[in-house]
């Protein structure tokens, strides 16, 4: 899919300050993406009490993320295989999977990621979306 990218949750909130100058249809997520995010909203809520209504912001990141394209997350196998022999975490690893799946191109903060992939960083993308 030329030109089009898959992000990782440490790519989804720099999103948020460049939706209006971003075409959204060449944006794709893993199904674990909306899991991920859950997980960091309630970390905020719970643990660091920067947000409030946590239910309320999960209803928000869940009705913007289901506007983009929502991937199946990978086999799990293809997914062991890479996070066993580049040393990542089996959440990363997919991503990764399912990027070289499926010709995106991979968008992440993660420096893991960026190390052992050959992902870009959100700076990255933004300089190749204007």
């Amino acid at each position: 899919m030329r030109d089009s990218y898959l992000l990782d949750s440490s790519a989804i909130y720099p999103l948020l300050d460049y939706l209006e100058a971003t075409d959204t249809e060449k944006i794709h997520i893993l199904r674990l993406t909306l899991y991920e995010i859950g997980n960091i909203i309630w970390k905020e809520h719970y643990l660091f009490k920067r947000i409030k209504d946590a239910e309320k912001t999960c209803i928000l990141f869940h009705k913007f993320l289901s506007s983009l394209r929502i991937l199946e997350d990978p086999p799990m196998n293809e997914s062991m295989k890479i996070a066993v022999n580049r040393g990542l975490s089996f959440y990363d690893a997919c991503y990764i999977a399912a990027s070289e799946k499926h010709g995106l191109t991979l968008v992440s903060n993660d420096s893991k990621i960026l190390k052992n992939s050959s992902a870009i960083s959100f700076n990255d993308f933004r300089e190749r979306t204007r």
